[in-house]
């Protein structure tokens, strides 16, 4: 029996069906902590929407603040404090992000380069920042050759350099579709996906026509919905139940430690916070979309610390708020719940 097992089943990794289980890295011997990354990844991708870009500061330093985060009565200090306390024990690779950079105060005195240099800070890591300045941010540890935004999508993309030792370069597409209405969102999923075929056609020069494309996201829609089936199966008539050929990987992260599969919302105690039966009220609508002609997905997971155990966020080094976005009586909202996909 492998020596790990248990520990693997114990975090309730989600594994890709088509892959075999490994060995989750031993962090108590080598002394690093940090959510589980296994040994063998290769490739760590994040999806994170950083509500009204309150992770951040502003360029100066200055603790963030606006009608979006003070007028809603949240701790804006302290959700700064938060995320740069456990985004390095993510061990990413790429962050590709939303809301960030996203209203007209954040675009006169944030800047991507700022955002850079503050989360080499936070992580001892060199970190390359891309962003449209229109809410959508790409962080990579390998340099980003061309970065630019996709018409009417509400989305950029940014072509990375990724190591000798990966067979492609990597283009990642972040998108942000708008809550409704349902029309729109489909076709800022089209104009995606308009984007993607002119790459594939050579139509772009910056870009190599066989790049492997990463779609990710906050769809602000389900994994049912028109939305993420038009970019899954490259179709602009995809529906769900069409028996069209998927070109990604499906991953169907769940939340460590959870059979929940939510990324939005929040979570209601049935009794005191943080030690009672967690009763989720969540929506799936944040998604990374890993092509099937790249790598193999290893594990993904949404990462929650809210209801994970105190022995494992001992380990991970993260704080069991280390999400919260705000807190009344029993009821913590999260917003956005990051999601996790490792590659090998």
């Amino acid at each position: 029996m492998n020596k790990y097992l248990p520990c693997i089943l114990f975090f309730g990794c989600i594994l890709c069906a088509c892959s075999k289980a490994k060995s989750i890295e031993d962090d108590s011997k080598s002394g690093l902590k940090g959510i589980h990354r296994m040994a063998d990844t290769r490739l760590r991708v994040v999806s994170y929407n950083g509500y009204w870009t309150s992770i951040f500061p502003r360029d100066d330093g200055t603790v963030r603040t606006s009608k979006w985060i003070d007028g809603e009565g949240i701790d804006s200090e302290a959700r700064l404090h938060r995320f740069a306390a456990w985004a390095p024990q993510a061990h990413a690779d790429i962050w590709a992000m939303q809301e960030v950079i996203y209203s007209e105060e954040d675009r006169t005195d944030t800047t991507a380069k700022a955002i850079g240099e503050y989360f080499e800070k936070i992580t001892g890591q060199n970190w390359h920042p891309a962003a449209d300045s229109k809410g959508r941010l790409i962080l990579s540890r390998f340099p980003i050759i061309w970065s630019g935004s996709i018409k009417n999508a509400r989305g950029m993309a940014a072509l990375i350099d990724l190591p000798d030792n990966f067979k492609d370069d990597l283009l990642v597409i972040n998108l942000h579709f708008y809550t409704k209405p349902k029309e729109v969102q489909v076709s800022q999923a089209t104009n995606a996906l308009d984007f993607i075929n002119s790459v594939r056609r050579g139509e772009r020069p910056e870009i190599p026509e066989d790049t492997p494309i990463m779609i990710c996201g906050d769809f602000n829609s389900l994994p049912g919905d028109r939305p993420y089936h038009i970019l899954a199966k490259l179709a602009a008539d995809a529906r769900e139940g069409d028996g069209k050929v998927r070109h990604y990987h499906d991953s169907k992260p769940q939340q460590l430690n959870s059979d929940a599969k939510g990324t939005y919302g929040e979570i209601v105690w049935s009794g005191e916070v943080g030690t009672s039966t967690p009763l989720f009220q969540m929506r799936t609508i944040d998604h990374i979309l890993a092509p099937k002609d790249f790598l193999e997905v290893q594990q993904a997971f949404i990462f929650n610390s809210l209801i994970l155990p105190k022995e494992t966020l001992t380990r991970y080094g993260v704080e069991r708020e280390a999400i919260l976005l705000q807190r009344e009586g029993r009821t913590e909202k999260v917003d956005h719940l990051p999601v996790f996909v490792d590659l090998k």
